[in-house]
């Protein structure tokens, strides 16, 4: 099993014009600049965007420092005003535990 990618943080409450370049814009104008990817989920039968997604940074440190400084603060340039809904994983990746898988709550 492939070993899960550290410093990734799971973020809620996207709406429809929130591509992945708006949502990076968003970050690096707010100096998180150790974004790497980031993910749109889609859903499967629509194609349309699920409305959550995946930031990818470059490290675990980096992804936690951003998921506290930006949790609740309005995501830039949105209409109307929408806020940060982020959130890290609750499980460790153990590489020496083939079964174990990262856990997301999300924000309902």
């Amino acid at each position: 099993m492939p070993r899960v990618k550290e410093g990734v943080l799971w973020m809620g409450g996207l709406v429809d014009y929130m591509s992945e370049k708006f949502l990076l814009n968003a970050f690096k104008s707010l100096g998180e600049d150790d974004v790497e990817k980031i993910e749109i989920v889609k859903n499967k039968f629509t194609g349309e965007a699920a409305g959550y997604g995946f930031i990818y940074f470059d490290s675990d440190a980096s992804a936690l420092i951003a998921m506290h400084k930006l949790n609740g603060k309005i995501i830039p340039n949105s209409q109307p005003p929408v806020r940060f809904q982020l959130n890290h994983s609750s499980a460790q990746a153990s590489g020496n535990n083939p079964f174990s898988e990262r856990e997301y709550s999300i924000w309902v």
